[in-house]
C-alpha cells in the first residue's frame, strides 16, 4: 500500500490522500467556527482569496484566517479562484475539487463567489502588458532563475494564456463590488498578482501574506509581504514613537546589533550565514560588493527600476565598476543558496566569466564558499544590492549602499537609491571612490529598520500555511485567541503594520514607563 501511495504521489506531484482526508476535517473546523462579531455600521467588508497553491495546504490557512476576520467583526465574502493554473493539471483540479466541497460548508454562512461561473472583462492593452508582466516574473519563480533558456518561451506562453484567462474574471469581481481589503496569499505567484493588481486599481487595501518554515508568517496589512511593503510605514510609526522616549530606542538598538550578531554568527532563528566563514583574502579589501538575491524569489520578483530583471543588473554593474573604478568588485551569491529549499538554476560565476572572462578585479564568493558576509562588509568598503535585507546591514555597518530598485529602505534615507541608468552609474562611480559618507543618524536608522524588519515583522505561530497538520487537530477558535494570531488579525482590520504592534508587545513586556506615549 506504501508503494502505491508513493507512486501515486508520484505521477500527481502532491499527496492526494492528504487532500482528501483535509476535507471532512476543514468541514468540521468550518462548522465549529466562532460566529460572526457584533455588526455595526463600520463593520469592515473583507474578500477573502481561496486558491490551490503549488498542492500547499495554503487554501485551507486563507480560509481559517477569512473565517478569524469574520468572527472578530469583519463582513467577510469568500472567493474560490478555481481558474487553472500551474504545471500540473490533474493536481490543480483535485484540489479544486477539495476547496469546492469545503466552500459548500462554508457557504452556509458566508458568501462565496466561485470565478469560473462569473462573465469575464475584456482585456485592454495595459491588462495585456500586466499579464505579460506577470507571467515573466512566474516563468522566473517556477524555473527558479532567470538564466535558464531551455524551455522558457513554451513555459511563458503557457503561463501567459493561463494568467490572462483569469485577468477578465478577477477583474469582473471588483465590476460592481466594494471591499475596505482583499486578503491574497503571496501577490506575484500564479493569479495572486492579478488579485492585487485589479484591487489596487479598484481603490482597495490589499493585506497579503507569505509563509516559509520555523512556524512563522510574514503579513502585510497593506502591500507585498514577500517584499515588505508594510516595513516603512512600521518604521516611521516606531521611529516616531522611539524619538519619544530614549531608553526606548535604546532597547531597540541593543536588540538590532543582538540580532545582527546572531546572524553574524549563523545562529539566528532563519541560520542563512556560515557559521565559521571568514573574511576573504585582502584582494577584496577596499572592493564593492555587489550582494544578490536569488532571482527567482518572491522579494526580488518585481522591484527592479534601473534594469529589467537580475541578470542585466549584475552584468552592468560589474561592467560599469571595471571600466570607470580601479576597485575590486566582488559578486556575492546569495549564502542561502547553499541550502537545498533555496537552490536556483542560475549559473553566476558562468555569467561573470562569459562577460568578463577572469579578469583580476572581479571576485566572485558563491554561496557554499567560506566567506561570512557580515566579516566581509567589514572589509568592502561600498555595498550595491537589488532588495536583499544586507542593504539594511551594510548602512548598519557604515558603508554606503546603493540600489537601482523599489526595495522596501530605498526611500528610508540611509541608502542611495537610482532612478534612471545615469545616476546609477554616477552613484557606482562616487561610492568607490570613498565620495558617499554614511553618519552617524544614517547608521541609527538602518538599525532601526533591521529591528524592525528582523525582530518584530514576524508573526510565530503553529498556525501557519506550512503547518497545517498541526494547527488542524485544533479548533479555530483555539487559534484565534492566541496572541500573535490575535495581534495579525488587528492588523489587517485596523491597518497596521505586524512590526508596529509587535514593538508596543516588546514594550509592554519590557515595562512600559508611565506617561510613555501610545502607538498612532
Amino acid at each position: 500500500m506504501t508503494s502505491i501511495l508513493r507512486q501515486l504521489r508520484q505521477a500527481v506531484g502532491f499527496n492526494p490522500v492528504a487532500w482528501v482526508r483535509s476535507v471532512p476535517r476543514m468541514r468540521q473546523l468550518v462548522r465549529e467556527a466562532a460566529g460572526d462579531g457584533p455588526a455595526g455600521a463600520g463593520r469592515p467588508r473583507c474578500l477573502v482569496i481561496v486558491t490551490p497553491w503549488e498542492g500547499t495546504s495554503i487554501p485551507w490557512f486563507s480560509l481559517g484566517v477569512g473565517l478569524m476576520l469574520s468572527a472578530e467583526g469583519a463582513e467577510v465574502t469568500f472567493a474560490v479562484d478555481d481558474q487553472s493554473f500551474g504545471p500540473n493539471p490533474l493536481r490543480h483540479w483535485m484540489i479544486v475539487q477539495a476547496i469546492r466541497r469545503v466552500m459548500k460548508t462554508v457557504a452556509e454562512r458566508h458568501r462565496v463567489i466561485h470565478l469560473s461561473a462569473l462573465q469575464p472583462d475584456a482585456l485592454d492593452d495595459a491588462a495585456e502588458a500586466e499579464v505579460d508582466r506577470l507571467a515573466r516574473l512566474n516563468t522566473t519563480w517556477a524555473l527558479r532563475g532567470e538564466m535558464l533558456q531551455k524551455g522558457r518561451k513554451a513555459f511563458e506562453a503557457k503561463r501567459r494564456k493561463q494568467i490572462g484567462a483569469a485577468y477578465g474574471r478577477i477583474s469582473a469581481v471588483f465590476r460592481n463590488e466594494r471591499f475596505d481589503m482583499v486578503f491574497v496569499p503571496g501577490g506575484v505567484y500564479g493569479t495572486s498578482g492579478l488579485w492585487t493588481l485589479c484591487a489596487r486599481a479598484a481603490g482597495i487595501r490589499v493585506g497579503t501574506y507569505d509563509t516559509g518554515a520555523y512556524q512563522a508568517v510574514l503579513v502585510a496589512s497593506d502591500g507585498l509581504a514577500c517584499q515588505l511593503q508594510d516595513v516603512p510605514r512600521a518604521f516611521e510609526a516606531v521611529r516616531d514613537h522611539t524619538g519619544k522616549a530614549p531608553a526606548e530606542l535604546a532597547a531597540a538598538l541593543a536588540a538590532a546589533d543582538e540580532e545582527i550578531q546572531k546572524r553574524k554568527q549563523g545562529s539566528d532563528t532563519f541560520a542563512s550565514q556560515l557559521k565559521h566563514g571568514g573574511a576573504g583574502s585582502d584582494a577584496l579589501r577596499g572592493g564593492v560588493l555587489l550582494a544578490l538575491n536569488s532571482s527567482w524569489d518572491a522579494a526580488a520578483l518585481g522591484p527592479h527600476v534601473v534594469f529589467p530583471g537580475n541578470t542585466e543588473w549584475i552584468v552592468e554593474t560589474v561592467r560599469h565598476l571595471l571600466d570607470h573604478t580601479e576597485a575590486p568588485v566582488i559578486v556575492r551569491q546569495h549564502p542561502a543558496e547553499r541550502l537545498a529549499f533555496a537552490r536556483t538554476t542560475d549559473d553566476y560565476r558562468a555569467l561573470l566569466a562569459s562577460h568578463f572572462g577572469a579578469h583580476p578585479r572581479l571576485h566572485f564568493i558563491a554561496a557554499e564558499d567560506p566567506i561570512n558576509s557580515y566579516a566581509l562588509l567589514e572589509r568592502v568598503a561600498a555595498v550595491v544590492v537589488h532588495t536583499s535585507t544586507i542593504g539594511t546591514e551594510a548602512a548598519a555597518f557604515g558603508r554606503p549602499v546603493i540600489t537601482g530598485s523599489n526595495a522596501y529602505y530605498s526611500g528610508l534615507g540611509f541608502v542611495w537609491r537610482a532612478d534612471t541608468l545615469e545616476q546609477y552609474r554616477n552613484l557606482l562611480v562616487e561610492a568607490a571612490a570613498g565620495r558617499l559618507q554614511v553618519n552617524e543618524a544614517m547608521r541609527q536608522d538602518a538599525r532601526l529598520c533591521f529591528y524592525v524588519t528582523q525582530c518584530c515583522n514576524w508573526v510565530f505561530s503553529p498556525f501557519n500555511p506550512a503547518d497545517y497538520g498541526e494547527w488542524s487537530r485544533k479548533s479555530l477558535e483555539h487559534w484565534r485567541r492566541q496572541p500573535t494570531i490575535q495581534l495579525m488579525l488587528r492588523s489587517l482590520l485596523t491597518n497596521t503594520p505586524v512590526a508596529a504592534l509587535n514593538h508596543l508587545v516588546r514594550v509592554e513586556a519590557a515595562g512600559r514607563p508611565p506617561g510613555t506615549p501610545t502607538l498612532n
